[in-house]
């Protein structure tokens, strides 16, 4: 006979059942927790890392701007009488040193590892093993500077009320600049928007979009006409600024200007005017370092083509094949040791042959190839050597994964216009901003 099943029988699997059903609710719970948990973890160490890099950022601007000041009121000074006793003992080597340019290894030594300050405190011999508050245990600063008198200044001649005279001068200088039959393909092939462009609507353009009124520029007043770029026409239509440019990524909305234009002419423009009336739109030779060549070669025909609608009188000015080799060793001689005057520069185009070393690879090219007549009086046309004034300083801040960068334009004998604090004196010897961005 089969047994009759009792009602305990019948219940036997419910407290199996409330166990598992509690574990599981449980394991949700506990893992819910812990992804919440981790997070929230996430959310504060991002938070702390942030803040963390934004003031590593600051400081680094912070030491630049020292940097800058210490240059200025100590380095130069020195430089300068060194070099007064160096020409007056008959030796005409020009010598230079900028502490700004080895701004990387100094905000090492202040926010760097350990061996980054080891390094250059043994170069400088110091021991640093027992120093304290040097370098960073969480995080990494560095800071690069450089100058913008360098650089062809669109602004200058802009603006609410437009001078022609120096208009001429960028005109000059954007003409020149362009001339290099390298770029022939820029100019010969259709833009972005579709359109061809040609050297002279560029440098018009350019110009135009900095000045105040409707009239575009040409050397010849007579034979300007109406601005008519249609930046209204456009599929994104927007209007032309008709005042100084803001920053140098705006160089980008001019006609004809686009990403192939902008890669081969930006880096040698530049929109933070320093206002000094003495300098006339010139180009601070002083400051000019790096990828300098093509900017040199367009300041080298701008001085001996002082009307750029009509041809040198000599055109082989235009060869580059003869004027870009003379302008790579003057590239090489600024960024090294810098220029000391004008001088120097019209002896390197008028002698090749003695510019360059018997050890110099391009030697034999130099004993073969004609100077350039130039003077020092045509080229103070378009350039000049003097202290630079206004820097770039482009500083970055990292800690854990986040990075953060501040870009400053600082002008270091600018006017303060709207003082934040009560000692304006105080913030014009650190040298005013211009520009700021974080990213």
């Amino acid at each position: 006979m089969r047994r009759r099943k009792s009602p305990r029988d019948r219940e036997s699997g419910v407290a199996l059942l409330l166990t598992i059903s509690s574990l599981a609710l449980m394991t949700a719970l506990v893992s819910d927790f812990a992804y919440g948990t981790s997070i929230h973890l996430a959310q504060a160490t991002n938070a702390r890392d942030e803040l963390r890099a934004h003031y590593m950022a600051r400081s680094a601007i912070s030491l630049s701007r020292l940097l800058i000041k210490i240059q200025q009121k100590f380095v130069e000074p020195i430089m300068a009488q060194a070099q007064q006793f160096l020409n007056s003992s008959g030796g005409g080597m020009p010598i230079s040193l900028r502490v700004t340019d080895y701004a990387g290894p100094i905000m090492g030594f202040f926010g760097g590892s350990k061996d980054e300050v080891a390094g250059l405190g043994g170069l400088i011999g110091i021991d640093t093993t027992q120093a304290k508050g040097l370098g960073l245990q969480g995080g990494h600063l560095d800071a690069e500077i450089t100058n913008e008198d360098g650089k062809i200044d669109l602004n200058c001649g802009g603006g609410l009320a437009p001078n022609r005279a120096k208009q001429a001068t960028i005109f000059r200088l954007l003409s020149a600049l362009t001339y290099s039959p390298r770029y022939n393909r820029l100019f010969t092939e259709r833009n972005a928007e579709g359109q061809f462009i040609d050297r002279t609507d560029l440098a018009r353009g350019l110009i135009d979009w900095a000045d105040a009124d409707e009239q575009m520029f040409a050397l010849d007043a007579n034979a300007s006409g109406a601005e008519d770029y249609r930046y209204d026409a456009r599929s994104d239509p927007y209007r032309a600024h008709n005042n100084s440019y803001d920053t140098t990524e705006e160089v980008g909305l001019v006609r004809g200007m686009d990403a192939k234009f902008m890669e081969a002419f930006l880096p040698y423009l530049t929109v933070y005017a320093n206002g000094d009336p003495r300098e006339n739109c010139r180009v601070n030779l002083a400051s000019v370092k790096g990828d300098c060549t093509p900017l040199l070669v367009g300041l080298i025909r701008a001085a001996v083509m002082r009307d750029p609608t009509k041809p040198p009188s000599d055109p082989t000015v235009l060869d580059d094949n003869r004027v870009y080799p003379l302008a790579s060793i003057l590239c090489e001689r600024g960024t090294a040791v810098g220029f000391d005057s004008l001088d120097t520069i019209v002896a390197v185009l008028s002698n090749p042959q003695g510019s360059i070393s018997r050890e110099d690879p391009r030697y034999q090219l130099m004993q073969q190839m004609q100077g350039i007549t130039i003077t020092a009086n045509d080229l103070s046309q378009v350039a000049y050597v003097g202290a630079p004034r206004v820097y770039r300083v482009v500083a970055s801040g990292e800690s854990g994964k986040v990075k953060k960068k501040i870009t400053a334009i600082i002008d270091t004998a600018r006017s303060i216009d709207n003082p934040i604090t009560i000692n304006p004196q105080s913030e014009k010897a650190a040298g005013v901003i211009q520009y700021w961005r974080e990213e």
